[in-house]
């Protein structure tokens, strides 16, 4: 992700420097993902009849003493995180009213029900990022039901303890 966003030079948008994204395996708390702009922890999802590496994607949040916790928004293949942080950020492009509404700004006034332009919430944010998130056949795509850094595919795994994920 963040080879990625910087290879695209968005570290370099002012826009969305108050923007955080955090990002983990496990779906407990260690990754700090809902107090994130954008938040994601691990899990797995059935699709297309195979088990797949996904992530719970989160909006929203933020630390501090008006810190608010991120809201559970859907599930994205792991395979597709990267697609649909830059289609949210295209859609962010596309949708902030004047120009000087942040990332950050945007999406929780989306979260809030108060999105300005034609993405007023986050049911419309998920209509506008279904398409991205959508996996051929498993058939089509072998690689899009793995996990990053195997080669079979992917089956969910617990382990004992705390963290189990």
């Amino acid at each position: 992700m963040q080879r990625k966003l910087l290879e695209l030079g968005l570290d370099t948008d002012d826009s969305l420097r108050d923007a955080t994204i955090k990002i983990s395996g496990c779906p407990n708390s260690c990754g700090q993902h809902e107090i994130a702009t954008i938040g994601f922890f691990g899990g797995a999802t059935r699709m297309n009849n195979s088990m797949t590496p996904t992530y719970t994607m989160l909006f929203g949040g933020s630390a501090g003493e008006q810190g608010e916790l991120g809201k559970a928004a859907m599930r994205v293949p792991a395979k597709r995180v990267i697609d649909t942080v830059l289609k949210l950020i295209e859609l962010y492009k596309h949708e902030q009213k004047t120009g000087s509404e942040t990332l950050h700004e945007w999406i929780v006034n989306i979260t809030r029900g108060t999105g300005t332009a034609s993405i007023k919430n986050l049911e419309g944010l998920k209509a506008a990022l279904a398409q991205v998130i959508q996996l051929p056949a498993p058939d089509q795509d072998p690689d899009a039901y793995m996990d990053y850094g195997s080669d079979s595919r992917f089956s969910a795994k617990t382990a004992r303890g705390e963290c189990a994920a």
